[in-house]
């Protein structure tokens, strides 16, 4: 487990383990939450070709989500209230894929989210969120 999740959490919950999590990171650079995945052909469809759209978004939501718990130091849980996902290319299993979250924006109980999946350096989703805070 990275050691940034260690910080907050005592283990991987559970459903970061089934979309395939294998690592994350503040870039601080680009001021990013970086997450990386590698989904296994159980999340697919089409004949275990392609990952389901639901798990691609379950990643991006997790990326953008981990990055507000990281810089509260697990103070602040965010609660999605809406998600927005515009899938460009399809995902496929068993191929490493990166999702990044940045903050666009937060106030005191809500704070407003952007995410982008890659897969072999290719942009396939991009996402937006708004999330409510429950502080802890």
């Amino acid at each position: 487990m990275s050691n940034y999740l260690s910080e907050i959490f005592k283990e991987v919950p559970d459903f970061l383990s089934i979309l395939g999590y294998q690592d994350c990171y503040h870039d601080e650079v680009s001021d990013e939450w970086v997450v990386e995945y590698l989904p296994s052909k159980n999340l697919t469809h089409s004949n275990g070709t392609v990952v389901q759209g639901g798990f691609v978004s379950g990643m991006v939501d997790s990326a953008m989500s981990q990055f507000l718990i990281y810089l509260s130091k697990g103070k602040e849980i965010p609660l999605t209230l809406d998600l927005d996902v515009k899938f460009l290319k399809p995902c496929a299993p068993d191929v490493l894929v990166i999702a990044k979250g940045k903050i666009k924006r937060k106030g005191k109980s809500v704070v407003f989210t952007s995410g982008e999946i890659y897969q072999n350096k290719q942009l396939i989703a991009i996402a937006t969120a708004t999330n409510k805070i429950i502080v802890l």
